[in-house]
């Protein structure tokens, strides 16, 4: 992706307006373009950064990964390994400490991102449950899954290298 077409469509439109006004305009508008187009393209940088993060976030353990050179942003997508659905699988039965405890519940504070959030109702809703119903069948289940046996990929949300 080369990111000059978006610098130079900005630079021309800096021209475009100074063209308006006098030879001071003008001329402060050629100084302006010199130092703006390492300013967008470092800013354009950090953005594509984020966005990198935030799928990797999202597809993990696949990944985003940017690389820079110049002005051109090579973008590549590692996505995560295909593996079937785990079979869904009933909360367990009580432990023997639930029995001890008479199976009392206990508040716990949960503060999602919105987009997590929203997602979460959603699957919930699909399943006809409250979210709480969801998040408890969800995370027991999770808990009584075997631990996996694929090492963790390193880098998912994180964006490192250099920027040239």
């Amino acid at each position: 992706m080369d990111l000059r077409a978006v610098t130079d469509s900005v630079q021309d439109q800096l021209h475009t307006t100074a063209a308006l006004g006098d030879e001071n305009i003008r001329r402060a508008a050629d100084l302006l373009t010199v130092s703006l187009e390492p300013a967008l393209r470092l800013a354009l940088q950090d953005v594509i950064g984020q966005v990198a993060a935030e799928i990797s976030a999202q597809i993990a353990p696949g990944r985003v990964d940017v690389t820079m050179l110049g002005a051109d942003a090579d973008i590549r997508v590692t996505p995560p390994p295909v593996t079937p659905p785990a079979p869904a699988t009933a909360p367990s039965a009580p432990t023997d400490e639930d029995e001890q405890t008479g199976g009392a519940t206990s508040r716990v504070t949960f503060r999602p991102p919105q987009a997590l959030k929203t997602r979460l109702e959603r699957a919930a809703a699909q399943e006809q449950l409250s979210l709480n119903t969801y998040l408890v069948r969800a995370l027991t289940a999770h808990l009584d899954e075997p631990a996996p046996t694929q090492a963790p990929s390193h880098g998912a949300g994180r964006t490192s290298g250099w920027f040239l």
